[in-house]
């Protein structure tokens, strides 16, 4: 875990940094080091992201060049697309290569090749190869540097949950070195999990279009209810960590004036400290594999809600809470939950788990309520513009937006 996290945290400083001094995207703030993570556990990863990044990027190409559209649809498209040509790849080499392996934590990088191709594709045309060669660079570098973190984390051994060094991990038999611990259990379907994925997006961009209203992340959400249904304690130390990176971020925010990606970057970096904190300390005995993906939900959840505004970050949180509750409903539904992760239908606690849920849900329909209350109308948004009373055929020297030749002088 400790090799992981420290792949993200120099990926991430990197490319924040290079961000920031020449433009540069590098794919975005947390895509080629999660790459990186992600080819030491299964090395057709490249080969996967690549592809599914051209077929995002010819998808983004097209409807900016035969449509109107722009902005977050474009992004959108890309993400959709990215994810599922990423998927349909994972699914396709598994078939077809002996020894892949298609986990569920996986599908956290299915939205990055979309991510990859849109940052690429907002750069000025003149400035795209660089940031190609820019990207496979960084790549290169985190590669060999990973490689170095692990050959000295497992000469070390360190008490913490492992992720690079699990006995489904590539990098094990490639380097010759001794796995650790056990592999973590698959559980969730894979067609369930891209199901409530694409649900998620379509929810999260319905209420951020009719509300405003930004929730906890357009994937994050059903992750956490896949690694919840492992493992109880996952979304404790989620609100737990979440809680406190927001405060981090706010207080940074607040005293150095960062914003956009830089501090997306500190949001994540700290997310994936307290991270491993839990794992060294290990309050919790979730996997590391678990507590990884948690630090970086932490941070991006924690940098989310910092984006909203105050009098509506409550209604953010209580509405993603109850979307946690929804999905997490339907993934009861077609899985069998392990003695190791939340059954609100357990004798015991079971009740209380019930009641917090059902709690979540009224409080969220009460939010909705009030902000479609509070969201006019077209029909009254057209009757209070200032251009109602507008005249097509009126003197354009009346309206008070034409300047007089007294004001020219």
């Amino acid at each position: 875990m400790l090799a992981a996290t420290a792949i993200m945290v120099l990926g991430i400083c990197v490319t924040a940094a290079v961000s920031q001094s020449s433009g540069y995207r590098l794919g975005g703030v947390m895509v080629l080091p999660l790459l990186v993570v992600y080819t030491f556990r299964e090395p057709v990863t490249p080969v996967v992201f690549a592809v599914a990044t051209a077929a995002a990027w010819g998808a983004l190409w097209a409807l900016r060049e035969y449509t109107l559209n722009h902005g977050r649809r474009v992004f959108l498209v890309g993400v959709v697309v990215g994810a599922l040509v990423s998927v349909v790849t994972v699914v396709a080499a598994s078939e077809l290569v002996p020894g892949v392996v298609y986990y569920d934590a996986e599908i956290v990088g299915s939205i990055f090749p979309g991510i990859a191709a849109y940052n690429l594709m907002r750069l000025d045309p003149r400035d795209r190869r660089a940031d190609l060669l820019g990207m496979v660079a960084a790549y290169v570098g985190l590669v060999g540097f990973g490689l170095a973190a692990v050959y000295a984390l497992a000469a070390a051994h360190p008490c913490v949950p492992p992720v690079l060094l699990l006995p489904t991990s590539e990098v094990v038999s490639c380097l010759g070195l001794a796995p650790v611990g056990e592999p973590t259990p698959h559980v969730v379907p894979q067609w369930l999990t891209v199901a409530i994925l694409l649900a998620d997006v379509s929810v999260y961009e319905a209420v951020r279009e009719r509300y405003d209203l930004r929730l906890a992340g357009v994937i994050l959400v059903p992750l956490l209810a896949v690694f919840t249904v492992r493992y109880a304690d996952t979304v404790v130390v989620y609100a737990l960590g979440a809680t406190a990176v927001f405060f981090v971020v706010s207080l940074v925010h607040w005293a150095s004036l960062l914003y956009g990606r830089n501090l997306l970057a500190v949001g994540l970096v700290t997310g994936l400290v307290y991270s491993a904190a839990v794992g060294l300390t290990r309050p919790v005995p979730a996997p590391g594999i678990t507590l990884f993906f948690v630090g970086l939900f932490t941070g991006i959840g924690a940098y989310n809600l910092h984006r909203v505004a105050p009098k509506n970050r409550a209604a953010s949180i209580r509405v993603s809470a109850a979307l946690f509750v929804v999905f997490y409903v339907v993934l009861l539904a077609f899985v069998d939950v392990p003695a190791s992760g939340l059954d609100p239908f357990s004798a015991g606690p079971g009740v209380g788990y019930l009641a917090v849920g059902a709690a979540l849900v009224v409080l969220a329909v009460r939010d909705l309520f009030d902000l479609e209350r509070a969201t006019p109308d077209a029909e009254t948004f057209a009757r209070e513009s200032v251009f109602a009373d507008a005249q097509a055929d009126a003197d354009v020297g009346d309206s008070p937006l034409v300047a007089t030749e007294d004001e020219d002088r």
